[in-house]
């Protein structure tokens, strides 16, 4: 009797103990990242152009680049997230000014939210802003022939359709300055569903078919769930225009947020393409993770070293 009970004190001991170790473990810093200008230029908030015939619905975009120096440099398009239906430009402050400082222009425009027009209405506000991008490259500074997406996760998915869609005409729109080419050469993707008739995506929209308060992806494919319109949910994934013409990318996703798992197709299609991939794992990272104390520099490390190899 008396060695179980020392036993089970041993036990109810390395339990406390086990328990008071994983306690005091350090917690990852949530805080997040505050804006900081330091070596930086902003320009503002510009029109980049107009989404109505009698040009009354104008989209506006922010420009950060580098406090000194004469480029010419790489450019970085950012499409910010919020399931296409909330978010705005400023949500990417803080990273495009850490870009910034890294020796990138970052253009950051707002695109049509799903509350406005679903797709493909967000697809043609961010070709309209590359393509201004370009047409402006000399009085910002940036080289015209190295210009890459970025976006998290609803911004995700539209960085990796820029530069899954190089060359197809008819995701152009009617924005502005169509004479310019929207091609990218380079693009990033945090935690963006790359095929929307995926496993878990394609479930999701249909479940919020049913009930009231719908669901983001539903509204953004224009409130038909794939089961009434399995085209036009391909037609939204970059995957069914992945080709040739298609450019490097780099795929970022947080531990805690079901990693790889939105690009197993969009690899396998990209390797018999042999267009270069890599990936970036945040250790322990929730979605999103990319304004986050904790993960913020990794992120801006891991873009940093992605795009001058690929943006050179």
């Amino acid at each position: 009797m008396e060695s179980l009970r020392s036993f089970l004190l041993l036990f109810v001991l390395s339990c406390s103990l086990a328990s008071a170790q994983t306690d005091s473990s350090p917690k990852p810093d949530r805080s997040k990242v505050l804006p900081d200008s330091t070596g930086v230029r902003s320009e503002g908030s510009m029109i980049f152009t107009y989404v109505d015939e009698k040009k009354r619905r104008r989209l506006t975009l922010d420009v950060f680049r580098p406090a000194e120096g004469d480029g010419p440099y790489p450019a970085i398009v950012m499409f910010f997230g919020g399931g296409w239906q909330n978010g705005r430009p400023a949500l990417f402050t803080p990273l495009a000014q850490a870009l910034a400082r890294k020796g990138f222009v970052c253009v950051v425009p707002e695109y049509r939210l799903s509350g406005e027009a679903p797709f493909p209405a967000a697809v043609h506000d961010g070709k309209a802003a590359i393509r201004w991008t370009r047409k402006n490259a000399k009085r910002f500074q940036v080289d015209p022939d190295r210009i890459a997406t970025l976006g998290g996760s609803a911004g995700g998915h539209l960085s990796g359709f820029m530069a899954s869609t190089n060359g197809i005409d008819r995701f152009e729109g009617g924005g502005d300055h169509r004479e310019v080419s929207s091609a990218v050469q380079a693009a990033v993707v945090m935690c963006g569903p790359m095929n929307m008739l995926a496993d878990g995506v394609a479930e999701r929209a249909e479940a919020g078919a049913k009930i009231k308060v719908g669901d983001a992806i539903l509204d953004f494919m224009g409130g038909v769930p794939p089961s009434q319109d399995a085209e036009r949910y391909r037609e939204a994934s970059p995957l069914t225009h992945l080709g040739p013409s298609a450019v490097p990318m780099l795929f970022i996703d947080g531990e805690n947020d079901r990693p790889r798992l939105r690009y197993t197709d969009f690899w396998k299609k990209m390797d018999e393409l042999e267009i270069p991939h890599e990936f970036a794992l945040m250790p322990n990272a929730p979605h999103p993770f990319w304004n986050m104390r904790e993960w913020f520099d990794p992120t801006v490390e891991a873009v940093d070293e992605f795009l001058r190899k690929h943006l050179p």
